[in-house]
């Protein structure tokens, strides 16, 4: 399994890019419409892009990717605020284009999705639905896709429409109880590992 991460230009979210076969791909919160040209250079054809919530400095690539053939999904309790004023997107200026959610999953649900077993771990907080996704290789390693949930040292913003700190604190608590460590892909920021993050986050070390 490859995960390629694709940095924003300017102002947006890491994109992650997850092939087993380096045919087709999941795309992870693809941010910007450049993704889509990523995507060719690289000779991947997106099949499934996966949400970790709806704002809009995640889902800028999303219209073009589903354009082409990907199906959109989310968790289920964050389907109702793509395309809402919770998005963002008029709050800084940024415009919109339309996409809509072809599945949502449910917490704890497992799917196989071009040959990989990615979980859907609800973690509401920054956003109402929030999600993170736990991809595991065919050898058996980990790797946990946190959005804006989990920083390296820090966390997502709370003061945002739908956003609360309490839920983001039960959040990372289900996170740090998750077994071993583990590769995190943040949606901003560089990666790190759980255990680093449970040993020197300020806003885990205390849960």
């Amino acid at each position: 399994m490859q995960i390629i991460r694709i940095s924003p230009r300017g102002f947006g979210a890491n994109a992650y890019v997850i092939t087993q076969d380096g045919k087709e791909a999941i795309v992870i919160d693809p941010a910007q419409r450049r993704v889509e040209g990523e995507l060719l250079k690289l000779g991947l054809t997106a099949k499934y892009v996966l949400l970790t919530h709806c704002h809009f400095d995640h889902v800028g690539g999303v219209a073009a990717l589903q354009a082409a053939g990907a199906k959109v999904l989310c968790g289920e309790k964050e389907k109702s605020l793509c395309g809402t004023s919770a998005d963002l997107y008029d709050a800084f200026g940024a415009p919109r284009e339309p996409f809509y959610v072809d599945e949502t999953l449910k917490d704890g649900e497992t799917r196989i999705l071009c040959g990989v077993s990615v979980q859907t771990l609800f973690t509401p907080g920054h956003t109402a639905g929030g999600a993170c996704y736990l991809i595991a290789d065919d050898k058996g390693d980990r790797h946990l896709f946190t959005g804006d949930t989990l920083f390296a040292g820090s966390i997502g913003r709370t003061d945002f429409p739908t956003g609360s700190i309490g839920a983001l604190r039960d959040s990372l608590k289900k996170l740090a109880s998750l077994d071993g460590d583990m590769a995190v892909y943040p949606g901003h920021q560089e990666e790190t590992t759980l255990e680093e993050e449970r040993k020197t986050n300020p806003f885990m070390v205390d849960l």
